[in-house]
């Protein structure tokens, strides 16, 4: 059977599919894997056969750096025409011959893709927040996502459906429903992030897919991590940070007032490369292996990033950008993996010099993740994962 998998996000939305796509590969499918660009290198080092599609995701984050000082911003109303329009216009050449499309990400236009060429379709999410609130939610939140569904409409609904009618097909009465598809499948940890009854959309709740790493850590890493006590791991991910040299100064504060040993990821920030004894810069690291030899890691937020935290059963802190970012850091502070902490344009030396010593000196933290990651060993998110996507295919 042949699979068809989209996604219009960052490398935090690409790595859990590529890990399914080669699990799907293994099993005998077929894939066509559509991305951005960027993650051309990624996506063929796995043998996946990949398509380069939508916007170079790292080149606008660092462009919107520069510009807004830092967080991203929300597509304009033009920017998801756009997009949506290049899904509806180009994709069914890329995607004849599918017998199931899986959409990740910012796909407003490939459900409408999927029923052109009469596919079934699976929207694929890896934080609940998109399913919407539930009856027993605080009124404001309610609000909050309603309002953001009715924008959703009032911006692109009569664009999709002038598009769908363009090529015969009925018109949609939610963007946001037809977005999600007739059933979610929610790829995180019901120990992290569990689903709640009652929200807006059918779903399937099965776990976060690691991907695993192909190669050890590099030999600098091993010789740093040997060297003296386990350091704080510090990285933020695909987000886009201003003024990168700022916050070089700041983590070489930060390691004398705590006394505490850095691994630093450059990540999309790119960060100034600046070793010193005690601290150390690094590229994409796997994390399966080098965090359980960390004493807690600082990042934005990310589902990846805190699944894998959690996996290894240290304690973390999240200086959430943007999106599911910010609910994860409520997680967090909520199971008692760390404490809470600012966004990240609030980030100062002070700030995270008082987290990071809160978070390796409390073993309540300690304790909490170490008996999180024991849950979580027991799981195997990729395994549901594919069977159900194989009991789709079935189907």
């Amino acid at each position: 059977m042949k699979v068809a998998i989209v996604i219009n996000g960052t490398r935090g939305d690409v790595q859990p599919m590529l890990a399914l796509a080669t699990g799907l590969i293994k099993n005998g499918h077929e894939i066509i894997f559509c991305a951005p660009p960027e993650n051309e290198e990624l996506v063929n080092r796995y043998h996946c056969p990949f398509v380069a599609f939508g916007p170079n995701y790292k080149v606008l984050f660092k462009k919107n750096a520069q510009l807004k000082g830092g967080a991203t911003t929300a597509p304009t109303p033009k920017e998801m025409k756009k997009e949506t329009a290049n899904q509806i216009d180009v994709l069914p050449e890329l995607l004849k011959g599918s017998d199931l499309i899986l959409g990740v990400g910012f796909v407003l236009g490939v459900h409408t893709v999927a029923d052109r060429l009469k596919i079934p379709y699976r929207f694929v999410v890896f934080y609940p927040i998109l399913l919407g609130t539930t009856k027993s939610d605080p009124f404001f939140s309610r609000l909050l996502f309603g309002f953001g569904r009715s924008m959703t409409n009032l911006v692109i609904k009569r664009f999709i459906n002038k598009k769908r009618v363009e090529v015969g097909l009925s018109p949609i009465h939610d963007v946001w429903e037809n977005w999600m598809g007739d059933h979610v499948i929610v790829a995180c940890d019901k120990e992290l992030n569990e689903v709640r009854e009652g929200v807006s959309f059918h779903f399937t709740q099965t776990g976060y897919m690691v991907l695993p790493s192909q190669h050890g850590l590099p030999d600098l890493v091993e010789q740093f991590l040997i060297a003296g006590k386990p350091p704080v791991f510090i990285g933020f991910g695909s987000n886009p940070v201003a003024r990168p040299e700022k916050y070089s100064s700041i983590f070489n504060e930060v390691s004398k007032t705590t006394n505490q040993r850095l691994i630093i990821s450059k990540g999309w920030a790119e960060l100034s490369e600046n070793n010193t004894e005690d601290i150390l810069y690094v590229d994409d690291m796997p994390f399966e292996l080098l965090f359980p030899r960390l004493a807690a890691i600082v990042f934005h937020g990310g589902t990846g990033t805190l699944a894998s935290a959690a996996r290894a059963g240290i304690p973390q802190i999240a200086f959430p950008f943007m999106a599911d970012q910010f609910e994860n850091r409520k997680q967090i502070v909520k199971l008692g993996l760390g404490p809470n902490a600012c966004d990240f344009k609030k980030l100062s030396k002070d700030v995270l010099a008082s987290a990071i010593s809160a978070c390796v000196s409390n073993d309540v933290y300690k304790k909490n993740a170490v008996a999180i990651s024991k849950k979580l060993q027991q799981k195997d998110g990729l395994s549901l994962t594919l069977k159900l996507v194989e009991e789709e295919l079935k189907n």
